[in-house]
């Protein structure tokens, strides 16, 4: 599923409300039909199970995870892949072996090279425009302290975004005085034409950028990303895109996108090592962003250095101007590495459509509880793996506190607009399972009735 949203056909019965059966079954099938792997390229290692029964089974097997605990919360950290864990104990220790290697310069030129060109071709794009960092929010800093931005400068962005992707232009506004404007999105989106009209309708001739979510933080929604980076082009405006929701979770394609810059982090979805992340820059934004940390010197007329930064020349164009951190990033992107193979040899259209299909059996399930309130859009197309609710006069702390005491049943509780109460986030991933979501519904039916 390369489309970031799928419409149904205008005359297809999708309601605002609950969705019954009759949706969900609609929304299951073309779930199921993405089932089939589409020649998927195979890695190196034990090939998994072809059938989904088994193959679901063996990925449980595959995170280093307690697995008396039912986790719903890949959203804020998933658990590491084992052979991720093992590619970067090992390429640690190869580090630490090699550091009298003469040779080493040269290698970090090449591994650097090698290592962007399997992330880009992974994310859908060329080598030249991926730098790695060490996860989403220093990503997004980066587009944010290098953009020339001045006083009086618009940077839209909505209500429901994480504190690590709003705060590098809250920063921006008290040291150049640009304004930050949240667009209040309904809750739950009905459709991506709301988006639209509500970021047209907060565009006005200074505005420079739009800072927005694939999928949103707080209720799952699923944005019209290429819609919006065409809209933010055609004005001249530079669009952001927040990925870490979506990265490994989507088969997504960055060129198809067509934003300015994306940043990603590899401990989520993709399930990759702690502090690990890419900044997508499109090879046309490359001169329109300084470098927050520069690594290499280009300077003019040349000054003298004791010394040379490993790997800053060589490498591809997005990594010689804004830093290759390879050098010292080396084990976990190698951990990362392992991830990428685990996703080809599960097949990425198939780890989408299970996401999928895990969370339409999960919505199926919390809409029997009566005195749940789903936040996550209805519309099938506008969500993906996340699922938010709240229970009406109930502290969601209070909740996600005795569900993981008394049930085993993590979820994440979340700060809500207007709600003292707060609300839960649910986020299911390839390794969970409708077991996982029964004891969710079994926990939340004990502690708020039916």
């Amino acid at each position: 599923m390369n489309d970031e949203f799928s419409q149904p056909a205008d005359d297809a019965p999708w309601s605002q409300g609950p969705l019954n059966r009759r949706e969900l079954l609609a929304a299951a099938i073309a779930t199921s039909a993405a089932l089939t792997p589409r020649g998927s390229v195979m890695a190196q290692g034990t090939e998994p199970p072809a059938s989904s029964r088994e193959l679901w089974q063996w990925v449980r097997t595959q995170p280093v995870l307690d697995t008396q605990v039912a986790y719903l919360d890949s959203a804020s950290v998933a658990p590491t892949w084992r052979a991720c864990m093992a590619a970067e104990y090992r390429a640690r220790e190869s580090q630490s072996l090699e550091v009298t290697n003469a040779a080493l310069e040269d290698r970090w030129i090449t591994e650097s090279t090698r290592l962007a060109t399997r992330f880009a071709a992974f994310s859908g794009c060329d080598a030249d425009e991926i730098v790695f960092t060490h996860g989403t929010g220093e990503a997004l800093s980066s587009v944010a302290g290098g953009l020339d931005l001045a006083a009086g400068d618009e940077i839209i962005t909505t209500s429901q975004e994480h504190p690590a992707a709003l705060s590098p232009w809250l920063m921006l506004a008290r040291r150049r005085g640009v304004i930050v404007k949240q667009v209040e999105l309904p809750v739950p989106l009905t459709g991506p034409e709301q988006v639209l009209g509500l970021f047209a309708g907060a565009v006005t001739p200074r505005t420079r950028v739009l800072a927005f979510s694939q999928v949103q933080y707080g209720d799952g929604a699923l944005l019209p990303v290429r819609d919006l980076c065409q809209f933010a082009r055609q004005r001249n405006i530079v669009s952001v895109v927040n990925g870490a929701q979506a990265f490994g979770m989507l088969d997504l394609n960055l060129s198809d996108l067509g934003c300015d810059f994306y940043g990603a982090s590899f401990h989520k979805w993709l399930g990759g090592c702690q502090g690990s992340g890419l900044l997508y820059v499109r090879r046309e934004m490359l001169d329109r962003l300084w470098p927050v940390q520069p690594r290499g010197i280009d300077a003019s007329p040349p000054v003298f250095v004791p010394a040379q930064a490993p790997a800053q020349n060589g490498v591809p164009a997005a990594l010689h101007k804004f830093g290759n951190v390879v050098p010292h990033l080396w084990p976990a992107l190698r951990g990362g590495e392992a991830a990428l193979d685990l996703q080809a040899q599960i097949n990425r259209t198939r780890i989408e459509a299970r996401v999928r299909e895990l969370a339409i059996y999960a919505r199926l399930r919390l809409q029997q509880l009566k005195k749940i309130e789903l936040l996550t859009p209805g519309r099938p197309g506008l969500w993906a793996g996340i699922l938010s609710l709240r229970v009406p006069g109930r502290s969601a702390a209070e909740l996600a506190d005795a569900l993981v005491k008394n049930h085993r049943v993590y979820v994440r509780r979340l700060e809500w607009p207007k709600s003292d109460a707060g609300a839960l986030r649910v986020s299911m991933h390839i390794f969970n399972s409708h077991d996982d979501v029964e004891r969710l519904l079994n926990g939340l039916q004990s502690l708020v009735g039916k």
